[in-house]
Formats: structure tokens, sequence, C-alpha cells
């Protein structure tokens, strides 16, 4: 019984929201604020040049005011909340809920919507994809959010080195059609890399006419993980600071 608790997600709820028992960490991502305007009550007097510069300088003064709150993470008007999934990297034979050590600490977490649902992965999704986790849109099932977790095949002992981030990822895109669809009729791709603590991330924007696809690829602890948003290019264009922000909040553990 201990091992089939193991399978499912640890979910936590962050501070910065109220707390639920066994629940999942939430945040909010910045969105546009909406936007204001007012008139004066009465006819403009003096001079009106004076009032078009005095109107300009308070707008100036309210961007910077709206940046500095992006920055500092101060909540705006319209904020989607966002949770946290932890999971573990589990063996190829860790599937359906089962298997793994019950004691065994996350080996890495993303943020995702919170109208999003973590999904049990299957047995061929694990064996011959290497997924580890998946979240899906559950008003959108073509809306994902999944890990591929892998070590060197036969040699768990061994460390797995990216050598050949491209082949690598060509080698993830394989294993899906919806994903080897999009690379083959994108309009563009973006290959970009960053460095979080000292680990590096490889990462990719595959714009596409039906599917936008945003990857991340690392190494740690000896196993090679790749996090694969993919959803609908429309659903993406509405709001592609929510994905982007679920892609860079990877992190192993």
């Amino acid at each position: 019984m201990q091992a089939a608790l193991h399978g499912a997600p640890l979910r936590a709820r962050c501070p910065a929201a109220p707390a639920r028992p066994h629940a999942s960490i939430r945040s909010q991502m910045p969105q546009d604020p909406p936007s204001s305007s007012s008139r004066p009550s009465g006819p403009p007097t003096g001079d009106l040049s004076i009032d078009r510069r005095t109107a300009f300088l308070g707008m100036g003064a309210a961007s910077v005011a709206l940046a500095v709150d992006l920055a500092v993470g101060v909540p705006v008007a319209g904020a989607e909340d966002m949770e946290t999934f932890f999971g573990y990297a589990t063996p190829p034979t860790s599937y359906g809920g089962y298997g793994g050590n019950a004691d065994e600490p996350p080996k890495y977490k993303f943020q995702y919507p919170a109208s999003w649902k973590p999904q049990t992965v299957n047995k061929v999704q694990k064996g011959t994809q290497g997924i580890d986790s998946i979240i899906v849109n559950p008003r959108n099932k073509s809306s994902v959010m999944f890990v591929i977790a892998l070590g060197r095949a036969g040699e768990d002992d061994k460390s797995f080195k990216l050598t050949d981030v491209e082949t690598t990822f060509q080698g993830f895109v394989g294993a899906d059609y919806e994903l080897q669809d999009a690379v083959q009729s994108a309009s563009s791709i973006a290959r970009t890399s960053r460095e979080v603590g000292g680990e590096p991330f490889y990462d990719y924007d595959i714009d596409s006419p039906n599917v936008h696809v945003l990857s991340t690829v690392t190494v740690r602890g000896g196993k090679i993980f790749a996090f694969i948003i993919k959803v609908p290019t429309r659903q993406y264009e509405s709001q592609p600071g929510t994905f982007k922000t679920a892609l860079t909040s990877f992190r192993t553990l």
C-alpha cells in the first residue's frame, strides 16, 4: 500500500495563498492589467498643452509603477492561479501509480495552471516514451504538459551525459507523432540556452499552425529530463505568459 501511495505526485500549497490540507502549491502569474481612463468633469481651463503634458507624465508614472509591481511580484488584477507538481523520475517498471521507493524524495518540480489535472502514466507511456508525469487540461485534452526522465538504458549506475542536445531532442520528438508534425510544419523553431544555479537548460520554442510546443532539456543526477508543453496554437497565443512561466519553472531537485 505504501508503494501505491508513492506513485501519486506530491502536491503542496504555496504560502502566497490560503493553505488547503494536502493540496498543491498555488501562486499567481501577472497578466496585463485592465485599462482605465478618466475625464475631467468640467471644461478644460488654462493652457491645453500643459494639460496634455501633465497627462503624459501621469501615464509614464503609472507605467513605471506597474513595472515595479511586476518586478517585485505584486499580484495584478486578472492573475491566474498556478500549482506546483513534484515528480520522482521512477524506474521504467513503475507506472499506473505503483512502484518506486516510498521514502525517496522528489527529483523535479514545475508549475502548471490550477485548472489542469495530473493524470496517471500508463505502461506504454512509461515503457516506450519514458514519460514520468503528465498534466492535462480537462477542458481540452490536446493541451498537455509532461516530463520525460531517462537514464542510460540497462545501466542504472551510469551517468547520462548530454553531448548533442539536438539529437537528444529529436529522439523525444520521434516518439510523439504530434511533436513530429509540429516540427515538420513549424514556421519557426527557436533554440536558446540558459543556466539556473549552475545547471544548464536547453529550451525549444516551436511555432506551427496547429500546435505550439515549448520544451526544456537538462541533465541531473545521471538522468536526462525533458519538460514538454504541447497546446493548440490558438490557446497558446491567448496566454503565452502562462506557458512560458510554466516552462521556466521546471527545476531538478
